[in-house]
């Protein structure tokens, strides 16, 4: 009677096992329990996107590792190095299923992806999830790649003979090489206080790759030492063919790479969190705003140091900043609403063929966890203007526990930045960890070009012609001094009018006096007798921030002779 049960129960367990329908792709680990299985909820239909949820169901309960894989079922790598996992999972007794979700709607597929696969704490293959073909990378080959990297501060880990960063960046520096990439742009902070020794350290250290071509921005730190970072940093700058425009200051100009725009754009203020702080200069704002009208047409990328705020001023959500539960967050940020902020701003919104690097708080990537926007997004909720890219510290990534008020530096403990693969329309960032020597796939992004516009023709302004001089009067009875009235003909389209008079023919400096006004006459006052004075005029417009002026009027002589 006994047996006869046990063989029935035997019986029954063996066909509920043979009823179990194994997935394409996945592994039974054994053959009396529940399979392993991942399911992939993407978000949307776009190719190369990654954001969704993931669920992995295991088996047994144990840490587990999703990692993107290769059509042979190897770790995906791209030009031989490998990608980090995506994701750990932990599952229980109590609870074999876990979900997973991927923080940014930028993460992406990296190209040649074609399974993403679930490993043991014994690095075992043990399922797999085929991606679908409509969602695999699709954008072609790389056209180029480029590095990009932010704050190195050296001099401020360490002492001068015991730099942290000295090492970091070399190391950094070594990784990029060793990917063929022969082009690096950095956002700044190059030093601890705008020391000489820091930028001739970065010089020392460039110098090691003749061929590899190196620019940067400055950030906060390095303003007060403009001097020697022109003398010293971006020294390639006034020999390099592909550079298409100096600003006067010497420390922003435009670089060209295969057709597209670099702009490397420094902040020469330190100042924040003030209402009247200020980073940048009126006249830098004028010489962006018309490079950016120039390359309307073509793919930009800007370097300025600092992050921006949301547009409705909060800066724990922006791209750059975050806030961890227990309520800390980066404290020196572009204050918003200032002219120069606004201004800037509005640049972004106009011109969405822009994408904008910053670097500044060092946040280190996987610190995305508190802001899924953390690392990569828009200057505006639409989506409309400008994208802009997070860059993390080459050589202190910071961290922050959950419940923490306390930052870690991580001076010689993490080093990370991003190498940029460029397709036709879109780039690729793959946030590195130069330390381990990989790229990290949970920082990952995709960001597809922006619409171009067209540029604006530059404006022309009309020759100015005087029309009269009127008669010499005496500015009043007993004045000594004497007047004349000014005539000139309408300029269409005239903003005003400068109006200058001169005891010298050249209008040299010290002999020579500006007015200017809206109207067409101006009365000249203060004249001295027996002086012979030249006169002329010209009008002028705006464009760009910047005046646009015609050509000066014919000279008009003036010769004051009263009795």
């Amino acid at each position: 009677m006994k047996s006869r049960f046990v063989n029935k129960v035997l019986s029954s367990a063996l066909a509920l096992t043979l009823a179990v329908t194994i997935l394409p792709g996945c592994k039974r680990v054994t053959a009396d329990v529940v399979e392993n299985k991942i399911e992939y909820h993407f978000a949307n239909h776009n190719a190369g996107l990654a954001y969704g949820e993931i669920e992995v169901r295991t088996a047994e309960p144990g840490k587990y590792q999703l990692y993107w894989g290769d059509d042979r079922g190897n770790k995906l790598t791209y030009n031989g190095v490998s990608f980090t996992e995506l994701t750990n999972i932990t599952t229980t007794e109590s609870d074999l299923t876990a979900t997973y979700k991927i923080l940014s709607e930028y993460t992406v597929i990296p190209q040649d992806a074609d399974k993403l696969m679930l490993l043991d704490s014994e690095s075992n293959t043990i399922c797999t999830y085929d991606i679908p073909e409509e969602k695999k990378f699709s954008e072609g080959t790389v056209s180029y790649q480029f590095g990009l990297m932010s704050d190195v501060h050296y001099n401020r880990y360490k002492d001068f003979s015991a730099d942290d960063s000295v090492p970091a960046f070399n190391n950094a520096l070594k990784f990029i090489n060793d990917q063929g990439i022969d082009f690096l742009g950095l956002t700044g902070d190059l030093s601890s206080h705008g020391e000489k020794e820091a930028f001739t350290k970065f010089k020392t250290a460039m110098d090691k790759y003749p061929k590899m071509t190196v620019y940067t921005c400055m950030g906060n730190h390095d303003v007060s030492g403009i001097n020697d970072f022109n003398k010293y940093v971006n020294t390639k700058k006034t020999t390099d063919k592909n550079i298409k425009n100096i600003n006067s200051n010497g420390v922003d100009f435009v670089y060209e790479k295969q057709g597209d725009i670099f702009i490397f754009f420094s902040q020469t203020k330190w100042s924040y969190n003030s209402k009247y702080s200020q980073l940048l200069e009126k006249q830098q704002l004028n010489w962006l705003e018309k490079n950016l009208n120039t390359y309307a047409n073509k793919n930009v990328y800007l370097f300025f140091h600092s992050y921006f705020a949301l547009e409705n001023g909060d800066v724990t959500n922006a791209v750059g900043n975050l806030k961890n539960p227990g309520g800390y967050t980066y404290d020196l940020t572009y204050t918003f609403g200032n002219d120069d902020e606004k201004r800037f701003r509005n640049l972004l919104n106009k011109y969405p063929n822009v994408t904008m690097f910053n670097g500044h708080s060092h946040w280190a990537y996987d610190q995305q966890k508190y802001n899924p926007n953390l690392n990569i997004g828009n200057i505006n909720g639409k989506k409309s203007g400008a994208s802009i890219v997070h860059l993390a510290s080459v050589s202190a990534p910071r961290t922050i526990e959950k419940d923490s008020a306390q930052r870690d530096e991580n001076n010689g403990k993490l080093s990370q930045g991003t190498v940029a693969l460029r397709y036709k329309n879109s780039t690729v960032y793959l946030s590195t960890d130069f330390i381990a020597g990989k790229y990290m796939a949970e920082a990952s992004y995709i960001c597809y070009d922006g619409k171009k516009g067209t540029p604006i023709p530059a404006i022309k302004t009309g020759t100015s012609k005087i029309k009269s001089l009127g008669k010499v009067k005496k500015i009043s009875k007993k004045s000594k001094k004497y007047k004349v009235l000014v005539k000139y003909k309408k300029v269409t389209s005239a903003y005003k009018y400068e109006i200058q008079y001169s005891t010298s023919k050249k209008f040299k400096a010290g002999k020579t006096k500006t007015r200017r006004t809206n109207k067409t006459k101006y009365t000249i006052t203060k004249l001295k007798n027996k002086k012979t004075y030249y006169i002329r005029v010209r009008a002028y417009r705006y464009q760009f921030g910047e005046r646009v002026y015609g050509k000066w009027s014919k000279v008009k002589r003036l010769k004051i002779k009263k009795k």
